[in-house]
């Protein structure tokens, strides 16, 4: 039973690992876009930055949103399999 948690254990850490490195790529283009906007200037460009970068923030959002739904799953079924070796 040890090795079976372990084994859940290191798979929801890379899983983890490849959710959290899905959120560098929106977090770095937002990053750009608000940069550009400051760059260039002007009330257009900025409102265009903020525009995308409003995007890139529902990216992350729904990122994060699906990380924890794993953990919570995860989680779940670590109450469950305690519950049944009571």
């Amino acid at each position: 039973m040890h090795d079976t948690v372990q084994k859940r254990e290191a798979e929801l850490a890379v899983r983890m690992d490849d959710a959290l490195h899905g959120l560098c790529q929106p977090l770095t283009v937002l990053q750009c876009r608000l940069a550009m906007g400051e760059l260039i200037g002007g009330h257009d460009a900025m409102r265009t930055a903020i525009a995308e970068a409003l995007v890139e923030c529902t990216r992350v959002n729904l990122a994060v949103g699906l990380m924890r739904e794993m953990l919570q799953h995860e989680l779940q079924m670590d109450r469950d399999m305690q519950e049944r070796m009571r």
